[in-house]
């Protein structure tokens, strides 16, 4: 999974999984969620070229959740041009 390929890509660095669920949650993490490996490109290809399934967000709400995006997407962009993706981790350092 994502935690698999991200220790691959850097094995000097330790990472930590953050439990994504609140108080007396069962859930460990995202990277192990049995529903989230359900998900498939086909699957996803699916849902943008019909449109079903489609997540509504409260325009004022837009620009905060655009923002975790945005990292992603530069994070990517950043990888393929060669740069450290430890630099593009604001207030930590390298990951």
């Amino acid at each position: 999974g994502m935690m698999h390929k991200l220790r691959q890509l850097n094995p000097g660095k330790r990472f930590y999984e953050a439990p994504t669920a609140g108080n007396s949650a069962t859930c460990k993490s995202c990277a192990h969620c049995p529903w989230m490996a359900m998900n498939g490109l086909a699957d996803v290809a699916r849902v943008l070229a019909t449109g079903a399934n489609a997540v509504h967000v409260d325009p004022a709400l837009i620009p905060r959740a655009r923002q975790p995006i945005d990292r992603m997407l530069a994070f990517t962009a950043a990888l393929k041009s060669g740069q450290a993706p430890g630099a593009l981790v604001p207030h930590f350092g390298a990951a």
